[in-house]
């Protein structure tokens, strides 16, 4: 098949929708497919690249949102239909799939519409990834805004997914009005090995080698609760040993340090910034426990990722994490509360054997996620859409 896939976001910027879209383009490709990526560019220009999975990478003239959200950059060009629709005429794909609804998104609707080509979409988006910055009056009505204005183009659609049941749920409780399937982001299982943690890595950052280690990677936002972790293990310190490690980086990284000095606790909470995937993976296999405290999760791909590591998890029960983790199995589920998550921290550390069964059930979990199964689910719904459209 011919597949354009569109989105708002991708690498180099690291989120989860940017990590997927880049994920199913190189699969897809390996597969034997022709794949054409549409994306913002990284800088005020176009760009054009073919990487080394022979996925072919249109990046549009963009401008970064650094006030509001500096993972994020908006298209500029005022043309960007008739350069979408020239994208497309070349490539001539079979099935076009969206990944968000904002100017790519919607443009590739409008074209797929006109030049009658069957369009998918998956949903990657919370209002809340962009309205924590605002103050909460302000955040309740854009919610409304961005969620009409999701529906707009996502009603029109073929064919949509979102990376879990409670994502499906989600949209349906908004008013989206179709059938909505549930394909899981997916992960390559294969790139997460135990790796020994070395000395460099412990030394550069000041890190502990022998005591109980908790991390927690991703974007270093308000949605991440890093506040609640951090006030939970100043409860843990009171009668235990561990230490905290967070790797990212984000515009609420100088915030976050304060309060941890606030705390009183630097000396036990680390940031990383952001490191190689290598470093990334060395801490995965340095910690005892992952924490997952994001409210804003569709799916959730760190804690896939420490899941893949044998790592067991402390996850926040909210969105999709507990579709993750099952509480008592591979991990506790706990309320956004510090109280409640020192709680958790104490009794997941307290039976050692324990904590080597839920390591093994994370394992056991994720292994129903390998990005292959995610392939081929979507290789059978483009197949349908095509199918229906001759």
């Amino acid at each position: 098949m011919r597949i354009l896939i569109a989105s708002e976001t991708y690498p180099p910027h690291l989120n989860g929708a940017a990590v997927f879209t880049e994920r199913l383009a190189k699969n897809l490709s390996k597969k034997g497919h022709k794949v054409c990526v549409v994306v913002p560019a990284t800088k005020f220009d176009d760009e054009l690249e073919i990487n080394d999975h022979g996925v072919v990478i249109y990046r549009l003239r963009s401008l970064p949102l650094k006030g509001i959200y500096p993972n994020f950059r908006v298209v500029t060009k005022p043309d960007i239909y008739p350069a979408v629709k020239k994208i497309i005429k070349k490539f001539q794909p079979d099935v076009i799939h969206i990944q968000n609804h904002f100017a790519i998104g919607r443009t590739c609707l409008y074209a797929a519409k006109k030049m009658k080509i069957p369009i998918v979409g998956t949903n990657h988006f919370m209002p809340e990834n962009i309205t924590q910055v605002f103050p909460d009056f302000i955040s309740k009505a854009l919610t409304k805004v961005f969620w009409d204005d999701f529906l707009r183009v996502f009603n029109r659609l073929d064919y949509v997914t979102a990376p879990s049941q409670a994502a499906v749920d989600m949209i349906k409780a908004v008013g989206f009005k179709k059938r909505a399937e549930p394909v899981s982001n997916g992960m390559d299982l294969s790139k997460f090995k135990k790796r020994p943690t070395s000395e460099a890595l412990l030394k550069r950052f000041g890190i502990f080698k022998s005591v109980p280690t908790f991390i927690s990677i991703g974007r270093i936002e308000k949605d991440k609760n890093l506040d609640v972790i951090m006030d939970a293990l100043a409860i843990h310190l009171k009668n235990h040993k561990a230490q905290l490690v967070f790797v990212g980086s984000g515009k609420f990284e100088k915030e976050f340090k304060k309060h941890a000095s606030l705390l009183n606790i630097t000396d036990r909470v680390f940031f990383t910034g952001k490191i190689s995937d290598r470093a990334v993976q060395e801490i995965y296999s340095l910690a005892d426990v992952y924490i997952g405290a994001g409210t804003a999760e569709l799916q959730g791909l760190s804690v896939m990722e420490a899941m893949a590591s044998g790592l067991p998890v402390l996850a926040v029960n909210a969105v999709a994490l507990p579709e993750l983790v099952k509480n008592g199995v591979n991990g506790y589920l706990f309320e956004l509360s510090a109280k409640d998550l020192a709680k958790k921290m104490e009794l997941i550390l307290k039976d050692k054997k324990k904590l080597e069964k839920m390591a093994e059930k994370s394992l056991e979990i994720i292994s129903e996620h390998d990005i292959q199964k995610t392939i081929e689910k979507f290789e059978r719904i483009y197949e349908k859409v095509i199918s229906k459209n001759q």
